[in-house]
């Protein structure tokens, strides 16, 4: 019996190793989401420089709108794809733990933060799962066991790296040739030289049909998490509450935040979503009101939604959208304090 269960766990043992050194070749060969590789290079940047990080950005994609460089910070964005308020809030604790000299924690607000839980909803588990895999966190969401165990076995397996929504054909591909298709996605937008300086970005009439299709579909998305998680608007505020004030008794300044989003978002994002804007508005009220909490909506800057170059896409700054709004975020803040 003894042998037997040294041979079976040998044999496990063997697949493991086996899985981790295929699906981590894999990912670097030909890497299917570059925001993990994104995600873990920022962690790599965070663990260097953990003893000089001031401030930390959180949330999902659009917390990248802010420019450490112009706020005049040392920070770090650890950004999240698509994340929820539950994951924010298992993040903001463990590097409120994590970094001696942490003073500032930023938080994007986006139009449907309250109304978002990727565990509710399938097309999104899988990034609850990567979530749990990359971030260390080591107690699951409320109700979350099976994602949790999931995640954390993927962190050791990389099963999910196995299963490829490619076949492998663009491993081998990649193979054939010695290259890699990170950072090899042509960009089809153009560069245009403006006070803000060299900007690249998507014309007027790329964001058009960009703004129809990712307002159409995060508005449909958040209605249909809502469905599924009957009390998510409350879960999720209560979500951030604690984060907050968790964050606030460690005496680290929270800043709530929305960045400002192209026009033609914002137009189709109302024309269907109008009551998702009021509801995140009324509870960030209630939010500031309670903890006093500073926030700064940018979401409909007129100096900034009419200028194309500014953007990556629809709901994205682009690196001169991010220096014009941090500077727009920093006299904000300044103008706050002085008060």
């Amino acid at each position: 019996m003894r042998k037997f269960f040294a041979k079976a766990s040998t044999f496990l043992l063997g697949i493991v190793l086996l899985f981790n050194i295929s699906g981590t070749l894999a990912d670097r060969i030909a890497p299917l989401e570059d925001w993990r590789i994104e995600h873990q290079q920022r962690v790599e940047s965070l663990q260097a420089r953990r003893d000089v990080i001031e401030a930390v950005t959180l949330g999902n994609s659009h917390s990248d709108s802010l420019d450490y460089s112009v706020l005049g910070i040392e920070g770090q964005s650890m950004a999240f794809a698509a994340a929820d308020l539950f994951e924010i809030e298992k993040y903001a604790m463990y590097l409120a733990a994590e970094l001696p000299k942490l003073k500032t924690v930023f938080i994007a607000v986006s139009y449907y933060s309250f109304s978002w839980d990727n565990a509710a909803f399938e097309p999104y588990r899988t990034r609850r799962i990567r979530y749990y895999s990359m971030a260390p966190v080591w107690s699951p969401i409320r109700g979350d066991v099976s994602n949790y165990v999931l995640g954390k076995l993927e962190s050791f397996t990389h099963i999910m790296s196995e299963v490829r929504s490619d076949h492998w054909l663009g491993v081998w591909a990649n193979l054939e040739r010695n290259v890699s298709l990170e950072n090899t996605s042509p960009y089809d937008g153009v560069l245009t030289t403006s006070a803000w300086g060299i900007c690249p970005h998507y014309t007027a009439e790329q964001l058009e049909p960009h703004a129809l299709r990712t307002a159409t579909r995060n508005v449909s998305d958040s209605l249909q998490m809502a469905i599924v998680h009957s009390r998510l608007e409350s879960e999720a505020y209560s979500a951030l509450a604690r984060t907050i004030e968790a964050l606030q008794a460690k005496e680290i300044r929270v800043i709530l935040f929305t960045p400002t989003y192209y026009e033609k978002y914002n137009k189709y994002f109302i024309e269907d979503g109008s009551s998702i804007i009021e509801d995140m508005k009324g509870m960030l009220d209630r939010l500031q009101q309670t903890y006093q909490v500073e926030y700064y909506d940018f979401s409909r800057d007129r100096e900034v939604v009419i200028h194309p170059e500014l953007f990556y896409n629809s709901d994205h700054l682009g690196e001169c959208g991010k220096k014009v709004f941090s500077a727009k975020l920093l006299k904000a803040m300044s103008d706050n304090t002085q008060k």
